[in-house]
């Protein structure tokens, strides 16, 4: 199961965990000697700013470059997928986009009814796949063991399908899943 954390202290209680921090972090845990993975939030006012944003993070030491939306339309996600394509291939750096292809969620809907990464919130808050689904949490992080083996996943799993449905009725060629998720979670009444 993959974990990602938000704060380089919580890598010695999750060994092999992805680093994700924001861009005004990247420098000072590059030069800690980290795998930096920068989170860049796709909104209507950066998304025209996105390739200069992702090459400022590789400039300060970002290795992996991942984008989130929030709130854009479907042209807005074919150019940034465009942009980051241009990214990869210029600054030959991993670049991870949250969207799937609407086809892809045709044709292998259980791949997204899952409940993994587990994400590790600053406070050490662990919640399942991304931010947002604070109401699926886990519980705050002491040892991963132990709060996986309380843990009842079936709830993220019904958010999943209930998601995927919504999902599936995105008429544009790319849907962004942790969006579909997070306002799914942010309109169900949740508990784990």
């Amino acid at each position: 199961m993959g974990v990602e954390v938000h704060d380089p202290r919580w890598l010695t209680v999750v060994p092999g965990a992805e680093l994700v921090v924001g861009l005004d972090e990247v420098g000072e845990c590059a030069a800690d000697g980290h795998r930096v993975t920068v989170l860049i939030d796709l909104v209507p006012s950066t998304v025209l700013r996105l390739r200069d944003l992702a090459t400022e993070a590789v400039g300060e030491g970002a290795r992996k470059v991942r984008v989130r939306p929030h709130g854009v339309d479907r042209v807005d996600l074919v150019h940034a997928a465009v942009e980051l394509n241009r990214v990869a291939e210029e600054d030959a750096v991993e670049v991870q986009f949250d969207v799937t292809s609407a086809a892809l969620l045709r044709t292998d809907p259980a791949a997204f009814v899952r409940v993994d990464p587990l994400v590790v919130k600053r406070d050490g808050t662990v919640v399942p796949i991304c931010a947002g689904l604070e109401a699926y949490a886990l519980g705050t992080l002491g040892s991963l063991d132990d709060l996986l083996a309380r843990w009842d996943p079936r709830p993220v799993r019904d958010l999943c399908e209930v998601a995927l449905i919504r999902a599936l009725a995105d008429t544009g060629p790319l849907v962004s899943w942790y969006e579909h998720l997070t306002r799914t979670a942010a309109e169900m009444r949740a508990g784990c």
